[in-house]
């Protein structure tokens, strides 16, 4: 990867939001597969992001449903099937958990640790001259440890959530990096999550057609006037 474009280190365009150079709205199509001992489950979505932090995720496969969420978790699931919908202020979903709105926002270097409350605990210099950052969470709900490593080209390659004791939870690999607008992304992820000693699922994130500053209509979905509300235990069984 060039170190350099228009006179602008590789760095400094990472840490820009793509907001910076105009492009505001960015969308994809995203392929999940879930890996679990025998069991492989595949799902299939658009992803509808905005620069204020909306989120929008047309999920096609295994259920059809259309969700628009924030960065403070205020979210609606709509299902055009039947025509309910669920609102949730709870923390069911938040533009944080997307990779595409942090890409978005400007906070891919952290990953969107920060968002969550993570703080800098250290930086240091691995193996093969790469760069590792320990970040600390003092919110008991979350993992109380989350390592980066960056290649040498400052582009996230692995991260992973830790026990206080320093037990791996889970890995994420990020890889297939390529220019979207001016920036880098990495079009393919790889989750592992550690469910017990000798128990583990993979998940395998893909994203195709990126699209910068498109006009889809989605961008601006809104769950129709006069959609039957559901409690949210009925939407957590349409969701599975």
């Amino acid at each position: 990867m060039k170190k350099f474009l228009h006179g602008l280190p590789v760095l400094v365009l990472f840490l820009l939001p793509l907001a910076a150079y105009g492009q505001r709205r960015i969308s994809a199509d995203v392929e999940v597969k879930n890996v679990a001992g025998n069991s492989v489950v595949t799902t299939t979505k658009s992803v509808y992001c905005l620069g204020n932090g909306r989120l929008v995720v047309c999920n096609h496969k295994p259920v059809e449903y259309i969700m628009e969420t924030n960065i403070g978790g205020e979210t609606k699931v709509y299902f055009p099937k039947t025509g309910e919908v669920l609102a949730d202020n709870q923390g069911l979903a938040t533009s944080k958990d997307e990779l595409l709105s942090i890409f978005l926002l400007g906070r891919i270097e952290d990953l969107g640790v920060g968002l969550y409350g993570y703080k800098l605990q250290k930086s240091e210099t691995v193996e093969g001259g790469l760069t590792k950052r320990t970040y600390k969470s003092m919110d008991p709900t979350m993992p109380p440890y989350t390592e980066i490593v960056y290649g040498k080209d400052y582009l996230p390659i692995y991260s992973a959530t830790l026990t206080e004791d320093g037990h791996v939870q889970t890995k994420v690999y990020y890889s297939q990096y390529r220019p979207v607008g001016y920036v880098p992304f990495p079009h393919r992820q790889t989750q592992i999550s550690y469910n017990s000693p000798t128990d583990s699922t993979i998940t395998r994130t893909i994203y195709t057609n990126v699209e910068v500053d498109g006009d889809s209509a989605m961008f601006d979905f809104k769950v129709p006037e006069g959609a039957k509300p559901i409690d949210l235990s009925g939407a957590e069984q349409k969701m599975r």
